[in-house]
């Protein structure tokens, strides 16, 4: 199984107030806070009902910290997903945000820098995926608001708000695959792709030549021809496919065969229409010579097994009866006779 860390409230829930962190997460440096309201600042969370604020500057580092369930093992490559958002003033005026993700194996140890934001200036959530590879393992993560150039604002110039954190998962990319239903016929769009995956982090979304993603990985109602597929799990990773939908025939039919055996031995048992389109209203009728009705299917998978009560029919010609509304709503009505062999 890969690993899959959650962190102890993710969503950063607490009651607002400064210079506190909602439990269990602790103050690695400074006085962060426990958001909104504080200093103003009024984001509404992007999940749940609180989130933590931070504010750095030259000589002064905010962060917070948590000790994981189980560390982060050397040299594997894992990612973690956020929320972020950059406010202009807190407390002071501030010019940019950027969160570095760093590990250690005590509170506040910021052994190895394993990730960094960049510097930001969106003022609205934005979802980070964070991707690391430790040098060493580390059972703590702390988050810092991070300097990385002067602001000519103040100094305090870095300000950065954080929630939502997904769990820390091993980073294996999701691979893709297709199983592919062909059209019964040329002029039938009822083709179907439905997308498999191996790995990756569910939740996944799913979208089929560049349409809206949706949760449900089956595509119906497919014309013929070329397919890009593509999915996405929780930490925005993706994967394509291509898939081709076929029409093995161009002309929509339903052909009635002449003659079945049914034997048991696994070619020709059974007497039921081959049917190159997308029909409904469909009843099959057998008589006997005598008229007397063996056999009625509505469905037309469901044949004749060549039986009449539990017993094997007569070998003989049986009238059949086929009546079926095609893919144009145009009605049918197909008659002739089939030979029972044995």
């Amino acid at each position: 199984m890969a690993q899959h860390i959650p962190f102890s409230n993710p969503s950063l829930e607490g009651n607002p107030g400064k210079g506190i962190l909602p439990a269990p997460w602790y103050i690695v440096l400074g006085t962060p806070d426990t958001q909104p309201g504080i200093f103003e600042i009024k984001l509404s969370p992007s999940a749940g009902k609180s989130y933590v604020g931070m504010h750095s500057g030259k000589g002064f580092l905010e962060g917070i910290g948590q000790k994981l369930a189980q560390p982060v093992e050397a040299n594997k490559d894992y990612v973690l997903s956020m929320d972020l958002a950059y406010t202009t003033y807190y407390l002071y005026p501030a010019c940019y945000g950027n969160l570095a993700i760093y590990g250690g194996n005590a509170p506040g140890d910021t052994a190895e820098m394993l990730w960094s934001s960049g510097n930001f200036t969106h003022d609205t959530w934005k979802r980070y995926d964070a991707v690391f590879h430790p040098s060493a393992s580390y059972r703590y993560i702390s988050l810092l608001a991070y300097p990385t150039l002067p602001c000519n604002k103040s100094q305090y110039g870095i300000a950065l708000l954080l929630d939502n954190l997904s769990a820390i998962d091993r980073l294996l990319p999701p691979v893709l695959t297709a199983s592919v239903i062909p059209c019964t016929c040329g002029e039938v769009a009822d083709g179907r792709i439905t997308l498999h995956i191996r790995d990756g982090i569910p939740p996944f979304q799913y979208r089929l030549d560049n349409g809206r993603w949706q949760t449900d990985s089956v595509f119906p109602g497919l014309a013929a021809g070329q397919h890009t597929a593509e999915i996405q799990d929780s930490h925005h990773l993706t994967a394509t496919v291509a898939a081709v939908v076929e029409s093995p025939w161009k002309n929509c039919l339903v052909v009635m065969p002449t003659a079945f055996s049914p034997n048991h031995d696994g070619q020709n048992d059974i007497f039921r229409p081959k049917v190159y389109d997308a029909i409904h209203g469909y009843r099959l009728q057998v008589y006997d010579r005598w008229g007397k009705l063996v056999f009625m299917s509505q469905s037309p998978e469901l044949g004749w097994d060549g039986s009449f009560k539990g017993s094997p029919a007569d070998v003989q010609a049986y009238v059949y009866v086929c009546t079926y509304t095609d893919s144009r709503q145009q009605p049918h009505q197909l008659k002739g006779s089939v030979l029972l062999l044995r």
